[in-house]
């Protein structure tokens, strides 16, 4: 089909340009007939039919005429070519000096080494193509078969295969006249590769420089996978994802066994999926980052915007919210890491920015982050007393916060034991209470032997300064006397029944409020 397409074009160029060749000769014949004035009957032999017209003159004549008639056409055909060919001189010359001079041109111009090259594209452009030569190949993003000739420089007719993982912008003269996607085709005269997209995810690997809150340079290594902006909005303005669409090629049609094999190999049948205007955006969303032609980096391209346009920036400035000991830290149970938190900021951060339509034309699949890493001093390139005074502040600010920390877990921890206390002191007071009708049984050995284990642990809780703080003072004074009272009871040798009575009575005479 492509063969037949191409020879057909052809041939009716090449016919045009015989066409017109044999208009010159004859244009050169009628001139020299005019010029030597030739009688054609008498010429021919037939000076009976000069006067009369020319149809009469067909219709009278008999065989032997008519026979006459064609030798002396042919005859005045064979004295008049030398002439006619000398008079079309001129037209073959100026047919043969205008493409020499314009291939002479085209070699000039564009540094062509061989002549017959810049011969051969004037011609395919002038006149089309007779073959399926020369043939440019785009794959995995780049030129694979062509790149540097002659039509992939200037442009111009040539058979074009984009690969499914591929698509092209085209211009013309300065303008971008359209997008091709993964299909085999043919360019346009003076048509030429303006702009290639992969349609391929693309997966970035960078470390990131930034600085945290309190100034400490850190580094952080990110892993960005985007792609080609392949969602569009429907009639009623919701998102859809296109899915890969498998595209049925007839056959029959291409009836070229090459070109069938060609077209399985480069997987035209179901392209990787993507919109026309995200592939126009991307293509177009040039940087010129560096002023120097000869300089590697240049120009940044679309994949380049994504990562230092956008994702950089926006992970330096959620990096500059965190100190050094809150990326370094442990997560507390139940929390994330700080890593975590961070990428799951930068993610929603990145979806805002590469929406549907957005300025690029690309869509951000994952978002990972590496492990943070404080920098040398020499890999910084700062002064080493500014570098110094950075460690100093950060120092200071960790003492500062550690002091401030301990304070507020002791605050806690005097909280806690002063709930404490009152918890025991309200029990005091309640055990006291309590032990009053145990006090009043007098007959009664085991009354005065708890009255005694409970004097005992008042005693032993006056001991605690924080605890008796909280002890009302009238337990305080019962407490000393009891123990002055008992001393002198063991002192004098009092047998333990009368001690313990006569404390008993000394707790019920006092009366514990």
């Amino acid at each position: 089909m492509f063969r037949l397409r191409i020879r057909d074009q052809y041939s009716n160029r090449v016919f045009m340009v015989g066409l017109i060749v044999v208009l010159g000769i004859l244009l050169g014949a009628l001139v020299a007939y005019q010029h030597r004035q030739i009688d054609f009957m008498e010429f021919v032999g037939l000076t009976e039919f000069r006067e009369r017209p020319f149809l009469q003159v067909f219709m009278a004549m008999n065989p032997q005429q008519s026979v006459q008639l064609l030798f002396g056409l042919l005859r005045l055909v064979i004295s008049l070519l030398p002439v006619a060919i000398f008079n079309s001189l001129p037209l073959f010359l100026i047919l043969a000096v205008i493409p020499w001079g314009a291939s002479r041109f085209i070699q000039t111009l564009y540094d062509v080494k061989d002549f017959k090259e810049a011969h051969q594209f004037l011609h395919r452009n002038v006149f089309g193509m007779h073959m399926l030569k020369p043939i440019l190949i785009v794959k995995e993003g780049k030129i694979a078969v062509g790149a540097g000739d002659l039509h992939d420089r200037i442009g111009g007719r040539c058979f074009l295969i984009v690969y499914h993982d591929s698509a092209i912008v085209l211009e013309n003269g300065g303008r971008l006249t359209r997008v091709v996607g993964p299909s085999l085709s043919f360019m346009r005269p003076h048509e030429r590769i303006w702009g290639i997209v992969d349609l391929r995810p693309q997966r970035w690997p960078f470390s990131v420089s930034a600085m945290t809150k309190d100034g400490i340079p850190i580094s952080c290594e990110a892993d960005i996978t985007f792609k080609i902006d392949d969602r569009e909005k429907d009639e009623d303005g919701n998102v859809i994802v296109k899915a890969p669409v498998k595209k049925e090629i007839d056959a029959g049609k291409v009836t070229d066994a090459e070109i069938m094999a060609e077209m399985k190999k480069a997987g035209i049948a179901e392209p990787l999926p993507y919109t026309e205007e995200a592939v126009f955006r991307a293509a177009t969303s040039i940087w010129i980052r560096i002023h120097q032609l000869d300089h590697p980096e240049q120009l940044r391209y679309w994949t380049g915007r994504v990562i230092l346009g956008d994702v950089e920036g926006a992970l330096r400035s959620i990096l500059m919210d965190y100190r050094l000991d809150d990326l370094l830290r442990a997560p507390k149970p139940g929390q994330e890491k700080p890593r975590e938190e961070i990428r799951q900021r930068l993610a929603e951060k990145l979806q805002k920015a590469f929406s549907v339509d957005n300025a690029i034309g690309a869509r951000i699949l994952q978002v990972n982050l590496g492990e943070f890493h404080v920098r040398d001093v020499q890999d910084v390139g700062i002064p080493d007393k500014v570098y110094s005074q950075w460690i100093q502040t950060w120092e200071a600010g960790w003492r500062q916060r550690a002091m401030v920390g301990q304070i507020e877990r002791e605050e806690k921890l005097a909280q806690v034991q002063a709930t404490q206390v009152r918890a025991q002191a309200e029990m005091v007071l309640t055990l006291t209470e309590r032990i009053r009708p145990l006090v009043n049984d007098t007959n009664d050995v085991t009354s005065y032997l708890l009255a005694m284990r409970f004097i005992e642990t008042l005693r032993w809780m006056a001991y605690d300064p924080f605890k008796r703080a909280f002890l009302p003072p009238e337990i305080i004074r019962t407490l000393d006397e009891l123990d002055k009272a008992l001393d002198r009871t063991i002192v004098r040798g009092t047998e333990k029944d009368e001690a313990l009575d006569k404390i008993g009575r000394l707790l019920l005479d006092r009366g514990v409020k």
